[in-house]
């Protein structure tokens, strides 16, 4: 299981960098054709809008698994214990269904934008979509497994308490 976890993290990192870099070089040409000559590179504008899309929505998955989206916990933490984990318990529940629900969305635009090419490079939206679904799946999967037991949610409150 920790190789599975361990090649996916990778993967995780190679998409979110390999987007980034290329945003950043979209960007960087778009900027340079527009000022420099006398041409702008209209595709930039569209393929940046693509790729920050990739990047927001793994990065967001990389945020889910590593426990660093924000959370309130003040009332939650002068609980007692067993009280505190049932809630937690209830609230990883809830997430779980959000998350499952933001996937099934996700692949149903997927489908509908399989039809629909992006104005200027031609690309069906189902490119763009599957970023947001490869990510909410991502991260039900992390909250199921952290359901169950799989993941220690306990590694995600060592994190709290450093930050």
């Amino acid at each position: 299981m920790q190789h599975v976890a361990r090649w996916a993290r990778r993967a995780e990192n190679l998409v979110s960098f390999s987007a980034l870099a290329a945003l950043t070089g979209a960007v960087l040409w778009g900027v340079l054709t527009r000022y420099v000559t006398e041409r702008p590179a209209v595709w930039t504008t569209e393929l940046s809008g693509i790729l920050f899309t990739w990047v927001v929505f793994i990065g967001a998955m990389t945020a889910h698994r590593e426990g660093r989206h924000i959370r309130v916990t003040l009332l939650v933490d002068l609980l007692p214990p067993q009280v505190r984990r049932a809630l937690r318990k209830l609230a990883d529940a809830l997430v779980l269904g959000f998350l499952m629900y933001a996937a099934w969305l996700s692949f149903v635009m997927m489908q509908n934008g399989a039809t629909r090419p992006s104005p200027v490079l031609d690309i069906p939206f189902s490119w763009v979509y599957l970023a947001t679904l490869i990510a909410f799946a991502g991260m039900s999967l992390t909250s199921a497994l952290r359901l169950i037991g799989v993941i220690d949610p306990a590694s995600v409150d060592a994190l709290e308490e450093v930050a």
